[in-house]
């Protein structure tokens, strides 16, 4: 791991981005999500990901600067049409405008059909805490994870998230998959050289398997089973079906692709109906009494927090020297200045 100067890499971010097409709002956008991501320290899901976004751009499979348009609305539901833009900037943008309904309303959902993948659940629902609110963010995409007793990639894993403010110096906040484990954490494993259990998944012909590598591509195993199952269903219909884009197998109608995301984001404004401060307080004790029963116990969130503080307060972030090899190759095709 190669220690580099977070804001170096936060310009270095604005700048691809601008360079690949994107206008300045959405680059601003984009590139905020990356940082979010990335100074949390999870090392999956986050920098690594945008030389793929970069190819993604410049091959024109992404829209760099999308017509989001609202399609349907009720109340304090709105849908809106993605435009094969980047996911980053989908998700942001339903996620702030379910934070303007909800001030109006105490609760709202909006979602974004025709995206594409958003990187991870936190800066989205960062942002709902970050306005006093609670903040919920769900996506989906092509069948990556089997059902209970089955081998076939039956549905996806419904990456998910929630974050909601407290008195402490973090926030309760949750980002995962309803899969054992993700992609991401499984390429880790694999370029680390390491074993996974053998309940995450199987491999090609339905076997468990300590191998990665043959998870990658075999099947990923819900959570709980018939539980993490059923919950990937709700979680395709919040958004496949509210948003009224692609569902489970279905091909794009224009392209013939499959798995194409739609995101939805909830906002609750709970401070409206408790207070600010009773909200935090309340939700800081259902931190604490956890912790009594069982000291040291790590709450969600918290990792993310200080990771982060060690970030801001070194000025420091870690990469791999491959990672930063791959981003230095996209600086000087784009003609932007070197990590």
């Amino acid at each position: 791991m190669i220690k580099i100067s977070v804001d170096k890499l936060s310009t270095v971010t604005y700048g691809l981005f601008c360079a690949a097409g994107l206008n300045n709002e959405n680059a601003l956008t984009a590139a905020d999500v990356f940082m979010r991501a990335t100074t949390r320290g999870i090392y999956h899901h986050d920098i690594t990901l945008l030389p793929g976004r970069l190819e993604q751009l410049a091959s024109g499979k992404i829209n760099p600067n999308p017509n989001i348009r609202l399609v349907a609305k009720k109340a304090a539901m709105e849908t809106y049409e993605g435009d094969k833009g980047l996911g980053e900037i989908n998700a942001m943008f339903v996620m702030r405008r379910c934070v303007e309904l909800a001030k109006e309303h105490g609760i709202a959902l909006c979602s974004v059909r025709n995206s594409n993948h958003f990187l991870a659940s936190s800066p989205y629902v960062e942002v709902a805490a970050e306005a006093g609110m609670m903040g919920y963010v769900l996506t989906r995409g092509a069948p990556s994870m089997g059902a209970p007793g089955r081998k076939e990639q039956a549905i996806g894993a419904s990456p998910q998230g929630f974050c909601i403010p407290t008195d402490k110096e973090y926030n309760l906040m949750f980002d995962a998959c309803l899969a054992y484990t993700s992609f991401g954490a499984l390429a880790e494993y694999v370029n680390n050289g390491k074993q996974i259990p053998a309940h995450w998944g199987f491999d090609k012909d339905g076997n468990p398997t300590t191998d990665p590598a043959e998870v990658i591509k075999g099947t990923r195993r819900p959570i709980g089973d018939h539980k993490g199952f059923g919950l990937a269903i709700m979680g395709e219909l919040l958004t496949g079906l509210i948003a009224d884009g692609q569902i489970i197998d279905e091909p794009q109608q224009d392209t013939g692709a499959v798995g194409m995301p739609s995101q939805t984001a909830i906002c609750f404004d709970i401070g409206a109906l408790l207070g600010q401060e009773r909200m935090r307080a309340r939700t800081s004790e259902i931190i604490d009494r956890m912790q009594n029963m069982a000291p040291g116990l790590k709450i969600p969130g918290q990792r993310s927090f200080q990771n982060r503080a060690e970030v801001q307060n070194s000025g420091l972030v870690e990469l791999e020297e491959a990672d930063i090899d791959k981003l230095n190759a996209w600086c000087k095709k784009l003609n932007v200045d070197i990590i």
